[in-house]
């Protein structure tokens, strides 16, 4: 799934901290759930009005971050993008972002905050750049 094409934007549009991720945190961790139920979850991080809850559920529905599903009467909220394919999706809009304003200077950044972490993440960079190499040579 493209979730590029989730923004009738140019690029991505991420969630909002306020409420959208939030809700949508609650979803990827307990699965689909009713709208009382999310509320009810919701309520305890956030002081906010039933009505919200559900005016902010229906504008990710319409975003395409989550299904709306009836069953039994009742609207069930099921998450259409996994928390991977999110993450995934933001993090390649920033990079992309970043190599459009400079190649050299998002490389530079890169590598500059990839200094500051453990070992670990260069060693698994090499792994990635010499696999993206041997693909490369055999495509």
């Amino acid at each position: 799934m493209n979730l590029l094409s989730l923004s009738d934007k140019k690029g991505y549009a991420s969630l909002s901290d306020e409420l959208e991720l939030p809700l949508m945190e609650i979803l990827w961790t307990k699965g689909s759930m009713k709208g009382r139920d999310l509320y009810e979850e919701i309520r305890v991080m956030k002081r906010i009005a039933y009505t919200t809850a559900l005016t902010v559920l229906n504008r990710l529905s319409k975003k395409g971050f989550i299904r709306k599903e009836r069953e039994s009467g009742m609207i069930l909220f099921t998450p259409a993008v996994s928390r991977d394919e999110y993450q995934s999706a933001v993090t390649s809009d920033l990079l992309r972002r970043a190599f459009e304003v400079s190649p050299d200077l998002a490389v530079s950044a890169f590598a500059d905050i990839l200094s500051k972490t453990n070992g670990d993440q260069i060693g698994k960079l090499e792994e990635l750049i010499e696999k993206r190499k041997h693909e490369e040579e055999r495509g």
